[in-house]
């Protein structure tokens, strides 16, 4: 199965395990300059979390900065991704002689434009938390029962993500994110993403970090460390992440 680290994937994988054995389950994770050293890091802690050995998990290394059609960052930029990955995984997946891919989407996931999804329809990916009508509360409320780690852990996309539309995608701007987004977590600001967009930058925080963000020292220190990265303006996005 598809995993990520997050909390849909990681119900999804523990309900295999539960269903099927350990023995039986594989797991794939995509690895690139798309994903954040620490996400890497917190998915890898789940595993350990959740028991999986490590002869049962495969790291597939993708290049997204060498797809042309993934690059130039269209609004279909996450069905090129998610195909492309997804390809690699069914690979791997019949190899192994692994009967299925599992994709940890749920129905909330419809209620958005999401290239992606239609990726995972063209491939015959399987989605069994869409096809038990679960969506993200139900996922979490599970999740919590089941003591996970992870199961308030806020939704995350990959740092291409935080890109304006028709950017090109470039290494450069994927590390000069992903060192804004680890400044504020240094911060305790859990959860957090961070836009460039041209000479400004936009940051949103979630609902509980918003006081911290205007506590003046902190409001302060912010500021300075954007600028010091050539941004002319600090802005906050006034709409939660939930």
């Amino acid at each position: 199965m598809a995993y990520s680290g997050g909390v849909d994937s990681t119900l999804l994988l523990y309900a295999a395990c539960e269903a099927l054995g350990k023995e039986n389950v594989f797991v794939f994770r995509g690895k690139s300059d798309l994903i954040s050293h620490q996400e890497a890091v917190d998915a890898v802690a789940m595993l350990r979390e959740l028991g999986i050995s490590s002869k049962r998990i495969f790291e597939i290394s993708l290049h997204p900065l060498h797809w042309p059609e993934f690059v130039v960052n269209s609004n279909e930029r996450c069905y090129f991704c998610k195909k492309r990955m997804y390809q690699s995984f069914q690979r791997k997946q019949e190899a192994l002689h692994a009967s299925w891919l599992l994709d940890g989407s749920n129905v909330d996931d419809l209620k958005s434009n999401r290239p992606g999804f239609r990726a995972i329809h063209e491939l015959d990916v399987k989605t069994p938390l869409l096809d038990a009508a679960l969506n993200k509360e139900e996922i979490r409320s599970l999740a919590k029962g089941f003591h996970f780690s992870n199961h308030d852990k806020l939704s995350n996309s990959c740092l291409a993500t935080r890109l304006p539309e028709g950017t090109r995608i470039e290494k450069e701007f994927l590390e000069l994110v992903e060192k804004c987004e680890d400044f504020l977590l240094a911060r305790n600001f859990s959860g957090c993403r961070v836009r460039p967009n041209g000479t400004n930058v936009v940051l949103e925080l979630c609902g509980t970090d918003a006081m911290q963000g205007l506590n003046p020292a902190m409001r302060v220190e912010i500021i300075h460390f954007f600028e010091s990265l050539g941004f002319a303006r600090v802005l906050v996005d006034l709409k939660p992440r939930i």
